[in-house]
């Protein structure tokens, strides 16, 4: 048993589902079969049941590095093999608008945690199988979703500078938020295969942070996200990740 998730190896399955939210977490339980609560501490709710014959799990990080390091790392002590981020994100690119889908390629370090496992040097990227199981599962659910590189930033109201954004927009990047970079450092770091994808709520660049007339898109690429996350957890589990 952990610090944090009190639940024994045997109650988590090898393959599971982050989710910053425990609403999403919640949100995920409700489509897999015999599922179980197997974690309420801290409200960090964890489930395990079955999804398309087989077993997978959804665990809460919580919001940001810290949290996401600790659950990542107890996670690994009790099996985990791969690690499948599904969050919301804001848009930066132009092309980025309210309720697409984007699969990270990588993730901008922009976070306190990540430097204490590896140096800023070191890229912090997906596993290339999953992360190809990942976009597939993507494209075949939305054509149009997103491919790129993400911003992980510790700090959600402290914004960029204009000269930094437009560095960002003009380099690619497609979209910023708070745990995907923690999750792939943590996760190289252990040895185990991750990958992240993200519903965007509305664009940073454009002046549109959550804007309510968004909600609807942004639902709708909630629910996409999370099957197509469920969906590369089982591809994931029938190739023997």
């Amino acid at each position: 048993m952990q610090f944090h998730l009190r639940f024994e190896e045997q109650d988590l399955a090898p393959y599971v589902m982050l989710v910053g939210n425990p609403q999403r977490a919640e949100q995920v339980s409700r489509l897999m079969n015999n599922v179980k609560l197997v974690n309420d501490y801290r409200y960090l709710l964890v489930f395990t049941g079955e999804y398309g014959g087989c077993r997978l799990s959804v665990a809460t990080t919580g919001m940001g590095a810290p949290s996401t390091a600790i659950v990542v790392e107890e996670l690994c002590n009790l099996g985990a093999h791969v690690l499948i981020r599904v969050g919301s994100a804001g848009g930066i690119a132009a092309d980025v608008e309210a309720g697409d889908i984007v699969v990270a390629s990588g993730s901008i370090r922009d976070d306190g945690t990540t430097p204490q496992y590896l140096p800023l040097a070191f890229p912090a990227v997906p596993d290339p199988d999953v992360f190809r199981l990942t976009l597939d599962s993507a494209k075949s659910v939305i054509p149009t979703a997103k491919c790129g590189v993400v911003i992980s930033s510790d700090a959600f109201y402290r914004n960029y500078d204009d000269q930094k954004m437009q560095l960002m927009m003009q380099s690619g990047v497609k979209a910023i938020e708070m745990e995907s970079g923690c999750v792939f450092i943590v996760s190289q770091y252990r040895g185990v295969r991750a990958s992240a994808l993200f519903a965007i709520d509305g664009s940073v660049t454009k002046h549109a942070v959550k804007p309510q007339s968004a909600e609807e898109h942004f639902k709708n690429a909630e629910g996409r996200s999370i099957q197509i996350g469920l969906t590369t957890l089982v591809k994931c589990a029938e190739a023997g990740y």
